[in-house]
């Protein structure tokens, strides 16, 4: 049985040479290795006294914080799986997560307490709740039943022993072609040699050629190099790739680093990165970018000198953001990580936007199962090999699809059709689904046409993603029915609608009314040509403005 699980390594690194560094940083609170490992105890601890399974599945329905790492360590500890929930769901959403992927703890933010109310009885009486306010330690918990996360720190055994396992279980929610919540099930040793967690970052120093046999070996070479720049979150912990970034930080003994607030604050980023003088930070695409380059133009200092490297994950950093970046920092290695929650990266961006370079492990066959020739201009899909998941949570034929064996080998099907050029290089063409990436946000279409339909009026609807110059894509739906004209459309009337079901980022900027959507006899929808008639229907009008989309918050 391997101990390698990053709530392990967290804790362990709360004792000896290397206890005393910053683990976690949130605005003004700085929080040690040796801190969080009595936090993280207490709430192991608490959570182990509540009877539940082994395994079982703790949500975290939070934005970035400081909580928010230290009840994935404190779970880890007592043998629990953590779960991802997106801070911006509403209650039906939130209630469909926590009944398909079993939630048996709710960490939430207080601000939160009005969703989880509305749900309360409709989830098991079992639930565990455990409530994280801003306030002061010992305020009491909005909901009846529900802890307060500072009651936990102190509930530690004085004979408390980690249960945390190398097999224990990371869920990363994700929606499938519904919405509905699929849950990726990694297994934190799969997770730790996938990203490379004993051989990269500063332990690249060490030239290390493989693994280390243990866990305590690993520790022993954090305590050789210097130790790791700081790394800033700016992607929301609740998305895959900031939290998998995360984890391989706390791995390494590094310090992450959280901004405060509900919405980016491009200012208080960068006056972050200059304090802390972060080396690393990850975000999500142009969305993120942007705001950060407005405010540069304002600042005399060079708030961007420290940092190594910038990770975008989610969504492609264009060609002039991207320069605009090397003008601030010639030395800044820029990552566009190209993958999923079920394959991790599977290629690396290269100097040309929309070109990657595939992993070793990574593999792009045809429609027939052969490998592309490079060069040959035949469209092909990648496959991820490597560690991976384990499958999706409760869903064997979803997982069968998803994860296949080729060869003897077992490979993540992504969706993602590319070419692959003479030189062995990517060419990405887009996924295979209808999936539209709005600022790092997935949309998926047949969920939000669903709920168009139910507006009185409305008998059809089809979503697409059109062009935007801030957040890649934005949301854009297609409607007909009876006697229905644009002008005779209620747009607001609509929106409202709309978000009292779905997360703000799956409204629809605009609506607009056709007369007939041009269905094929079987009710194929022609997504080409939907797609097609929205973007010059679009222009026609010249909307004022067609919605920027979401301000991205930590």
């Amino acid at each position: 049985m391997s101990d390698w699980n990053v709530a392990e390594a967290a804790y362990r690194l709360g004792v000896g040479p290397l206890a005393g560094r910053p683990a976690l940083i949130h605005g003004e609170h700085v929080i040690s290795y040796a801190e969080l490992r009595r936090r993280a105890s207490g709430i192991a601890s608490y959570l182990r006294g509540r009877g539940l399974a082994p395994g079982a599945h703790v949500g975290h329905y939070l934005r970035n914080s400081n909580a928010y790492l230290e009840t994935f360590v404190g779970a880890g500890l007592a043998g629990l799986s953590h779960v991802n929930v997106n801070y911006r769901y509403r209650e039906r959403e939130l209630l469909d997560l926590c009944q398909g992927l079993d939630i048996a703890v709710l960490v939430y933010d207080r601000e939160f307490a009005p969703q989880v109310a509305a749900i309360r009885a409709e989830l098991p009486d079992q639930l565990v709740l455990v409530e994280v306010a801003a306030g002061e330690p010992g305020e009491a918990s909005a909901l009846p039943g529900a802890d307060a996360l500072t009651s936990l720190y102190d509930l530690a055994e004085e004979d408390f022993q980690s249960c945390a396992r190398g097999e224990d279980l990371i869920l990363i929610a994700t929606g499938g072609t519904t919405g509905l919540p699929k849950g990726v099930q990694w297994r934190h040793e799969d997770l730790w040699r996938k990203m490379n967690m004993s051989t990269g970052g500063p332990l690249m120093a060490l030239g290390l050629e493989d693994h280390p046999d243990t866990l305590d070996g690993h520790l022993d070479n954090l305590a050789r190099v210097k130790p790791a720049w700081p790394f800033l979150a700016l992607s929301p912990l609740m998305h895959g790739a900031g939290l998998m970034m995360a984890l391989m930080m706390l791995a390494q003994g590094a310090a992450v680093v959280t901004l405060p607030g509900r919405r980016l604050d491009p200012e208080l980023a960068l006056d972050v990165i200059s304090r802390h003088q972060v080396g690393s930070v990850v975000l999500v695409g142009d969305a993120f970018v942007l705001p950060l380059l407005q405010a540069l133009e304002q600042r005399p200092d060079r708030p961007l000198s420290s940092l190594r490297s910038l990770v975008s994950s989610g969504a492609s950093l264009s060609a002039n953001v991207r320069s605009a970046l090397l003008a601030q920092n010639p030395q800044l290695v820029i990552i566009d990580s190209l993958g999923s929650s079920e394959a991790s990266g599977y290629a690396l961006s290269t100097d040309e936007p929309g070109v990657f370079q595939p992993l070793p492990t990574t593999r792009i066959l045809d429609g027939d199962g052969r490998d592309v020739v490079p060069g040959s201009e035949v469209i092909g899909m990648a496959y991820a090999g490597g560690h991976q998941p384990v499958g999706y949570y409760n869903e064997p034929e979803k997982s069968a699809e998803t994860f296949v064996t080729i060869d003897g080998q077992r490979y993540v099907k992504t969706g993602d059709r590319c070419r692959v050029r003479q030189d062995g290089k990517l060419v990405l063409l887009g996924r295979d689904s209808t999936v539209i990436n709005t600022g790092g946000e997935k949309v998926y279409t047949v969920e939000v046409e669903q709920v168009l339909t139910r507006y009185p009026g409305i008998s059809d609807a089809l979503v697409v993603g059109l062009p935007h110059p801030r957040f890649g894509r934005m949301v854009v739906a297609v409607v007909e029915g009876p006697g229905l004209t644009q002008e005779g459309l209620d747009e607001a009337a609509l929106r409202v609608f709309l978000a009292a079901e779905l997360a703000d980022y799956k409204v629809p900027r605009v609506c607009l009314v056709i007369e007939s959507l041009g269905r094929g006899p079987n009710g194929k929808a022609d997504y080409t040509y939907v797609t097609d008639w929205a973007a010059a229907r679009l222009a026609e009008l010249q909307p004022a403005d067609t919605g920027a989309g979401p301000a991205k918050g930590s």
